[in-house]
């Protein structure tokens, strides 16, 4: 998303509602990610927070459960937080409306996640 933001002058930021701060990428997501080019592995986590959320212009979140809790928490910035597959082409998986959360899955599951959000990714790049 970095990546194809970037040539509109857009800034991505990714942060999580519950990880700690400076966790690097797992190995299966750097592994998946390089068979694509992109090289994750200096990718680091951070929290989210309010100033975080106050900054954005749009939020973009993995479940329904990450927007009942940042709507009901920030209810400020409500307005401006959506479930990221609310644009996926596809609609049919028993995930839908969901990204679902690969960690400790096998690599498989990692590239369904990866090809997935690539496919969310192209479609929100679209309406850049």
């Amino acid at each position: 998303m970095r990546k194809m933001a970037a040539d509109k002058g857009i800034e991505v930021v990714s942060a999580g509602t519950a990880g700690l701060p400076g966790f690097p990428a797992s190995q299966e997501a750097i592994a998946v990610m390089g068979e694509e080019g992109i090289d994750i592995s200096a990718h680091r986590s951070q929290p989210l927070d309010g100033f975080l959320l106050e900054e954005a212009d749009q939020v973009y979140v993995m479940t329904d459960v990450h927007l009942r809790f940042i709507t009901s928490w920030f209810k400020s910035i409500a307005n401006k937080v959506r479930l990221v597959r609310e644009v996926d082409t596809v609609k049919d998986d028993d995930t839908y409306p969901n990204v679902p959360d690969p960690l400790g899955s096998s690599v498989d599951e990692y590239r369904k996640i990866r090809d997935m959000l690539k496919r969310v990714i192209t479609e929100l790049h679209k309406g850049l």
